[in-house]
């Protein structure tokens, strides 16, 4: 689906970009509101698609969690039963048990997969929820444009040997990020914002 492309009738000739807007090798024309590629949809995000993104990774949040206290549940269940209930001595037994043994193992291992999804998922989540309340994209926090280190001294003004070895003392600077007012500001301006409008450049 597209992203959110810049119509060509908004683009004037020779004129900059809007701020915020990126040029992506997916699309032939610039995305507003551009915030980064993501692998697992194969597709940018951008200004029609960024809050679909957030939500996406707040069902998969969802249903990792939910799914890892389902199975925890059930596996104390299978463990409490097993302890309570005397062994069958019936001729199947040994097939019920057999049974019994693979449902755990499922359910081990969809537990496996619900952690996994609930801590990558997660991680990604807490990222861009904090960008949201900075007003900040990822783009943007990857190249650390509002970033100063722990002296003041602006990230982009650093060599890459410096970059390198300061970078776990860079400091996000909100003076230095014009479209930050405040974090509940932010927030509604994320979420209500309509960015389907026609005209809608994406620069907020």
């Amino acid at each position: 689906c597209d992203a959110g492309q810049l119509p060509e009738a908004a683009r004037e000739e020779g004129a900059p970009l809007p701020r915020r807007a990126h040029r992506a090798w997916l699309y032939q024309l610039p995305l507003r509101r551009y915030d980064h590629y993501c692998r697992w949809l194969r597709n940018a995000v951008a200004l029609k698609n960024h809050r679909e993104f957030v939500l996406m990774l707040a069902c998969l949040v969802s249903v990792g969690l939910l799914g890892a206290l389902l199975d925890a549940a059930l596996l104390a269940l299978r463990l409490r039963a097993s302890l309570v209930d005397e062994p069958a001595a019936a001729p199947g037994a040994a097939t019920t048990a057999q049974g019994t043994a693979l449902h755990a193992l499922a359910v081990v291992g969809h537990l496996v997969w619900s952690v996994a999804v609930l801590g990558k998922a997660g991680m990604v989540l807490q990222v861009h929820t904090g960008l949201i309340s900075r007003n900040e994209l990822a783009a943007e926090w990857s190249e650390k444009l509002y970033y100063v280190t722990d002296d003041g001294l602006p990230v982009e003004e650093l060599s890459d040997d410096e970059f390198n070895r300061r970078f776990d003392a860079f400091v996000y600077d909100a003076s230095r990020n014009d479209f930050d007012r405040g974090c509940m500001r932010n927030c509604f301006s994320f979420w209500c914002v309509p960015r389907w409008a026609r005209g809608q450049l994406g620069e907020f």
